[in-house]
């Protein structure tokens, strides 16, 4: 285990986040997504779990957790997934993604991250603006900045990144890497489905209809 430099990269506003599907803009004031750490139940494999004091930091969407009041990355290598206030998470890559459908042994999760790139360009726009007053004197500026900021507008923009887990296979919600997946009797069925205009592959309840497509 290592010990996580906290809050700070998100501070400053630095890294890269990967870009997928953003259904609305979501935003948080904490740079963990469950907000206080919480007591969880860590699944392990062949039916074993802990339970230890966790969140899930928002900058990578690593699994942390409380030792001495010191705030660690866990190594998940071994870590199936958490059952903590009643959410499940599942590991994908490295990452903790929430449960939003199941169907049999598949899954649908949703992976939040900080979304860097969105954050990077509110931070130039809010930049202040400012005009020199030659009849005030050497120094003198008047502040052109934007009106204050909404309350919905402030705190960390957010990113949801979604995968499928088959059989403990992660699958990109992405047309391209989904379909080499569906069953050979559902191909024709698949294929009306997302040619339907209401369909998208950035809706939630879209992408669930996905899981029945699925080998079980």
């Amino acid at each position: 285990m290592r010990k996580i430099f906290l809050i700070l990269a998100l501070a400053a506003v630095a890294g890269t986040a990967c870009a997928q599907q953003n259904v609305e803009r979501r935003r948080t004031h904490s740079v963990f997504e469950l907000g206080p750490f919480r007591e969880a139940k860590v699944l392990q494999p062949f039916g074993r779990f802990v339970t230890d004091t966790v969140n899930i930091f928002l900058r990578d969407a690593s699994l942390c957790f409380l030792r001495g009041g010191q705030i660690y990355k866990a190594d998940v290598a071994h870590v199936l997934g958490l059952l903590v206030d009643g959410a499940e998470y599942r590991t994908v890559n490295g990452q903790m993604g929430r449960v939003v459908a199941q169907r049999g042994y598949n899954y649908l999760l949703r992976v939040t991250t900080v979304d860097m790139h969105q954050l990077e360009t509110e931070a130039r726009e809010r930049q202040p603006f400012f005009e020199v007053l030659p009849s005030a004197g050497p120094g003198a500026f008047i502040d052109l900045d934007r009106e204050p900021l909404r309350e919905e507008d402030l705190g960390f923009p957010l990113h949801a990144t979604y995968y499928f887990l088959a059989k403990g296979q992660a699958i990109p919600a992405i047309e391209s890497k989904f379909r080499k997946h569906v069953r050979p009797e559902m191909r024709t069925a698949f294929k009306a489905l997302t040619g339907d205009r209401f369909w998208s592959w950035k809706s939630e309840d879209s992408l669930t209809q996905l899981l029945m497509y699925l080998p079980e």
